[in-house]
């Protein structure tokens, strides 16, 4: 394993954890935790905004799960989850070639979605080299 990767577990360990919940599951501690991975996204402003026309007659469909317009539409019509997604949908993050000349596809395959989802959107088209076991950019 190249020095700079590190394991799942080391990636993950400050935002997974699994823990008893008896608090409501909407209300403000989940609008907190929506603002939290809008702001871990990096895309606190145009996250916030892209929320506001989820699931709405003049915007779009929830990623996470599409839930229909209905004729009387609220200003929140979407749960925790679709707001994440919507998060990483928008986020400024951006994985380039040189996180790729970084990892093997091995290492990648071994991580967890929320790892490769959290690192971002990719910038360029990319080709799997199987003698290196990465992927190069496409030239």
């Amino acid at each position: 394993m190249d020095s700079r990767e590190t394991t799942t577990e080391d990636n993950n360990a400050s935002y997974a954890r699994i823990e008893p919940y008896d608090q409501p599951a909407g209300g403000w501690g989940a609008l907190l935790s929506v603002a939290r991975n809008l702001k871990r996204q990096e895309t606190f402003k145009k996250g916030s905004i892209s929320l506001l026309n989820i699931n709405q007659p003049t915007g779009f469909d929830c990623p996470g799960c599409a839930w229909p317009e209905k004729k009387d539409t609220h200003t929140f019509n979407f749960c925790e989850n679709g707001a994440k997604a919507v998060a990483f949908e928008a986020t400024s993050k951006r994985v380039t070639p040189e996180f790729f000349a970084t990892h093997t596809v091995s290492w990648l395959k071994e991580q967890s979605d929320f790892f490769l989802e959290d690192a971002g959107r990719i910038t360029d088209p990319m080709r799997y080299d199987a003698a290196t076991d990465k992927y190069v950019p496409i030239s």
